[in-house]
């Protein structure tokens, strides 16, 4: 296709932008602050959870004490009843000894029934404590990924704000460009990555171009300087430089 030599050379300055886009993106992408965040934001979430669970617990010792307290309320009454026949002279003397030893047997009942109370409620006080240690050691290290955040976003300031200002070169540097060349460009990006474009100087490659066969470079050579050049096995454009031309 056609395309004029200086819209050839923009070319390299477009993919020097595109290169130093990605550089800043890269570098802005692959802080430790992210890493650090992912680790706390899942610790956050495991205490989270565990915090959560913890109301299962709290809620089936709670069923267990209400199931303890009905027991000791029904033996107490039935004892108070027992007792209270005794004490009103109800109860014939054959059977005052089998009362009183069923009496006692309710006393040891209601004794292991209000330790099992007891240790329930422990229970119970413990979940609580660990649910409330668990939330708030999660506040703790949420502000501790809200601290981080605000680091990061201090130590990429000055680079975001470069990045800003290639985004904006190189958007008003496409719009300077040919239609057609620019969806060439990004074809060639498409197939090359970061080295769509190559640079030969005088007739020789420079950098990666330095591969290029002596057979191509003297196609090269002989390709009009309006005409834009692939190069055979890669497809990569080639932008014809000289040692004088301006950088």
């Amino acid at each position: 296709m056609k395309a004029t030599h200086t819209d050839q050379l923009e070319l390299l300055e477009l993919q020097k932008l595109d290169q130093k886009e990605s550089a800043l993106r890269h570098k802005r992408d692959s802080h430790p602050a992210h890493a650090t965040v992912r680790e706390f934001a899942g610790r956050v979430a495991d205490l989270q959870r565990a915090a959560i669970s913890q109301n299962a617990i709290i809620a089936d010792v709670g069923r267990e004490i209400a199931r303890i307290e009905d027991e000791i309320a029904k033996v107490s009454e039935r004892r108070k009843r027992q007792q209270g026949r005794i004490d009103n002279n109800q109860v014939p003397l054959r059977d005052i000894s089998a009362m009183e030893h069923e009496i006692a047997q309710m006393d040891r009942r209601l004794a292991k029934l209000e330790d099992d109370q007891v240790e329930a409620e422990e229970r119970v006080e413990a979940a609580r404590a660990a649910q409330d240690k668990m939330k708030a050691e999660a506040q703790a290290i949420a502000a501790d990924i809200e601290h981080l955040k605000a680091e990061f976003e201090a130590d990429v300031a000055e680079s975001d704000e470069e990045l800003r200002r290639v985004i904006a070169a190189r958007r008003a540097l496409a719009d300077r460009l040919p239609h057609s060349l620019l969806e060439e460009y990004e074809d060639a990006r498409r197939r090359n990555g970061a080295l769509a474009v190559i640079e030969v100087r005088d007739g020789y490659g420079i950098g990666v171009a330095a591969d290029l066969s002596p057979m191509e470079l003297e196609r090269i050579r002989l390709t009009p300087a309006d005409e834009l050049y692939l190069t055979e096995d890669t497809s990569q454009i080639v932008v014809r430089t000289a040692a004088n031309t301006p950088r």
